[in-house]
């Protein structure tokens, strides 16, 4: 550390003292007054080590001073510390002074108002005008008070979600769309740590959001409802808690789906209730059967689910047609929105279902889904048990240690 052990200990004396002021702050709630002490050490780190160039051996320093300063309080090791600067540096106007909240307030109602004369242009023929206001964000309550300067939250959903969250995020996520998308998402579902780890890992961002999906919802729906129903398609859609053989048929798929309809649900996204499977259509002379029925409770809409184990054929939506047409006519209500259809195929030519789709008056929007696929039995005898791989390490680590 290229600094004088004096300038230190001033420094560390004044970083005590706001930590004290922060753990004795009883007006935020205890994940947020976690957050603002973590960022605001974290950017304590990140002014002495890239702006003063102390040098990155004082987070070692400082972890054990802090430990030693405060033994009742964890999360003062040196991996959470460079969480915590990696936090601050991630988020630098976490938290802002009075001054800049009234600029940035001013400044949003201004693009508001701006936003709500283009909405109504562009919806003279549309009712309703919704927008989105960002004044909520910014928090009327100071969030903390350091070195007599009072900060406050340019953005709560920031601190809305845990610490572990944030590690977790920090570590997978480096785009800051993507991460944001993720944290407005673990606010609205509520997702727990494991939950969003699911999330995170399967790529929910690229398959909700970037893939270019094959619908026909902008033709079929009013544009609310079709924004929000190709929000919750996917593509592809990952089962991951499905493992099946190569000779897997609909039927089997089905039914292992419905012994995890849990972790079906939670891949689904939220909002899907489910209403049934194999549910029987009399139509006519005919008995037909739908694979799997939900209802959505944001789009107030019966979810048709159509699942096929080979690639998508042009004969597919119109068995999915005619299923639209007898559930909009013997299940939906007059307070329901038109019934939506998605064909879940194992493969699909994204032009093929384009054409396959025009002229379709029923929104309809084809997937395609993945799982693991199980090891053949001749081929799982042939791998070696967890025991003789954890022995052969064994013989190997030993075979270099006596080299």
């Amino acid at each position: 550390m290229k600094n004088t052990p004096k300038e230190y200990r001033q420094w560390l004396v004044e970083l005590k003292k706001n930590i004290n002021q922060s753990t004795l702050q009883t007006s935020l709630k205890v994940n947020q007054n976690m957050l603002v002490l973590y960022w605001y050490i974290g950017r304590q780190i990140v002014q002495k080590i890239d702006k003063e160039k102390w040098g990155a051996k004082i987070i070692t320093q400082l972890s054990i001073d802090l430990q030693k300063g405060f033994p009742d309080l964890l999360g003062f090791s040196m991996r959470n510390l460079l969480y915590m600067k990696q936090f601050a540096e991630a988020y630098p106007e976490f938290l802002i002074t009075q001054q800049l909240a009234a600029q940035l307030k001013q400044s949003n109602k201004k693009a508001e108002k701006k936003q709500v004369a283009n909405k109504v242009k562009v919806s003279k023929n549309n009712n309703s005008v919704s927008t989105i206001s960002t004044e909520n964000l910014i928090t009327q309550q100071a969030a903390a008070q350091f070195n007599n300067i009072q900060w406050f939250f340019s953005n709560e959903e920031l601190a809305s979600i845990p610490w572990g969250h944030h590690i977790y995020l920090l570590d997978k996520i480096t785009d800051v769309t993507e991460r944001s998308w993720y944290i407005h998402k673990t606010i609205e579902n509520n997702w727990s740590r494991a939950v969003l780890r699911y999330q995170i890992d399967t790529d929910l961002y690229q398959r909700q959001v970037k893939a270019k999906k094959s619908t026909n919802f902008h033709l079929t729906l009013p544009k609310t409802q079709s924004d929000l129903a190709n929000q919750i398609l996917k593509d592809p859609y990952k089962f991951g808690f499905l493992q099946l053989g190569e000779e897997i048929t609909e039927f089997e798929l089905e039914l292992q789906i419905i012994r995890h309809i849990e972790e079906f649900l939670i891949e689904l996204g939220a909002g899907f209730a489910f209403v049934g499977r194999q549910v029987a259509l009399r139509v006519g002379r005919k008995n037909r059967k739908i694979d799997l029925l939900f209802y959505h409770l944001l789009l107030h809409s019966f979810i048709v689910i159509d699942l096929k184990m080979d690639e998508f054929e042009w004969e597919d939506t119109g068995q999915m047609n005619g299923y639209l047409n007898v559930i909009n006519k013997k299940f939906r209500q007059s307070t329901d929105n038109p019934t939506i259809g998605i064909i879940l195929c194992g493969a699909k030519d994204n032009i093929d279902v384009d054409y396959a789709l025009q002229n379709i008056n029923h929104p309809i929007g084809v997937s395609e889904y993945q799982y693991i696929k199980s090891l053949p039995a001749l081929l799982k005898e042939k791998l070696p048990t967890p025991k003789q791989l954890k022995d052969e390490v064994k013989k190997i680590v030993n075979k270099r240690i006596k080299q």
